[in-house]
């Protein structure tokens, strides 16, 4: 819903569009196998050149036709381009052809629309479930000598492999020793994280195993994360109730690779309003012009706004009657990336009895959200709540402090309200 409503007011989700470009004697230096996909290439260690943009600017028109019909084939690739020895791009390179026929049912799914090229092609296939085209030509082979029309085979159009040199002349289906190596960028990648990132990881670590009855196994998992880092696995046995375990002698040695900040998300997220989502709760009698004045705050600065209220429609305190966005009921403070309330003591006093309600804020709180508030619901809701007000929980007249905080969270507030490994 949020994609939606973003792409529908105009703000685009966008990428930047990068590539990480190395020679094959630079890649004979790193200390990993860059041909296995459960490695990462660090930013320090090849820079990221942004070529482009990505930018989602519509919705499918319509979903099935424009995205479940979509038949991607990594052996689809434009001249200049060949494959690599990746492993798993190679079990590819067979199995999404595969993959697309028995999906699609038909030999001719390149003649779907959303699957089509845009200029005329023609590759020598005539018949078959759901043939879209009249081919006319008896020739459908190559070389043939009738059709001049026809592709055909070229040694200078045509695609061509690299001549790869083997050291033994002989390509076999093994995996190279170099990925044996299966703790050091779990352990790089866990070091680079922030401590709230850190703790992130070893809760979910927790709750996971949390769900594993079998002892021997929650123990196996608990020596696998000891070659990882030994403070994670503490954080995790404790969190479990169990005793760390001697670590599995790991296949290949464990390195200590050099931390990579960019692989980080709370450390590298912008402090930014756009595209992010407000919402106001407010019930009968609310100050209009207090709602105005949030509203215009956060959309000067590229934020979206939503209505929340006990019913559908609200009269506020000069009579005028406004359409709610949500429901208390229906519009949990999940929703939201920072929350408002404008509301009256009676209408503070019957709400503080609802509990959505107070879920509503609740919520906004543990997930470490701003939170701007009213004299009343300090009064009668935030009140009957374990709420502190710190430096995200502000009153209605600090409009600049809110607005400043929302581009956030406070993740300090995080190990006060949740039981963090």
């Amino acid at each position: 819903r949020d994609l939606f409503e973003a792409i529908n007011n105009g703000d685009y989700p966008e990428w930047e569009f990068g590539v990480q470009l190395f020679t094959e004697e630079e890649a004979n230096e790193f200390p990993f196998d860059h041909l296995d996909a459960t490695k990462l290439i660090p930013e320090e260690l090849v820079p990221v050149r942004i070529v482009g943009k990505m930018v989602l600017n519509r919705y499918p028109d319509n979903f099935f036709s424009e995205t479940e019909q979509v038949a991607f084939c990594p052996s689809h690739l434009p001249p200049g381009i060949d494959f690599s020895n990746d492993p798993l791009l190679q079990g590819r390179l067979f199995s999404y052809l595969d993959t697309q026929l028995s999906r699609l049912g038909s030999p001719n799914f390149a003649q779907i629309p959303i699957n089509a090229p845009k200029c005329p092609f023609a590759n020598n296939q005539q018949d078959g479930h759901m043939q879209m085209q009249i081919p006319k030509t008896r020739t459908l082979y190559d070389p043939q000598s009738l059709d001049p029309e026809r592709p055909r085979e070229s040694v200078k159009k045509g695609f061509e492999s690299f001549h790869e040199q083997l050291d033994d002349g002989i390509k076999g289906r093994v995996r190279a020793e170099s990925f044996a190596d299966h703790y050091s960028q779990p352990r790089m990648f866990y070091r680079s994280q922030t401590p709230a990132e850190q703790a992130h990881i070893a809760s979910a670590y927790a709750f996971e195993l949390g769900k594993v009855d079998t002892p021997h196994v929650r123990t196996r998992m608990l020596g696998h994360l000891v070659n990882i880092d030994e403070d994670l696995a503490n954080r995790v046995a404790t969190a479990l109730g169990m005793k760390l375990p001697e670590a599995i002698e790991p296949a290949a040695p464990v390195q200590d690779l050099p931390t990579s900040e960019p692989l980080q998300t709370i450390g590298r997220t912008p402090k930014s309003l756009k595209a992010r989502m407000i919402g106001i709760l407010v019930a009968e009698g609310s100050k209009h012009s207090e709602i105005k004045k949030f509203e215009e705050a956060a959309m000067a600065e590229g934020a979206r706004v939503k209505i929340v209220a006990p019913n559908k429609e609200v009269t506020l305190d000069d009579g005028t009657i406004i359409q709610a966005d949500e429901r208390v009921s229906g519009g949990p403070s999940v929703m939201f990336d920072a929350v408002v309330s404008i509301i009256m003591p009676d209408q503070a006093k019957k709400l503080a009895k609802d509990s959505a309600t107070l879920d509503w804020f609740n919520d906004a709180y543990v997930h470490c959200k701003a939170i701007a508030y009213c004299g009343a619901t300090d009064e009668f809701i935030l009140s009957k709540l374990p709420v502190e007000k710190d430096a995200f929980v502000t009153p209605l007249a600090e409009l600049d402090s809110f607005i400043e905080n929302a581009k956030s969270r406070l993740w300090e507030r995080e190990p006060k309200v949740r039981d963090l490994a």
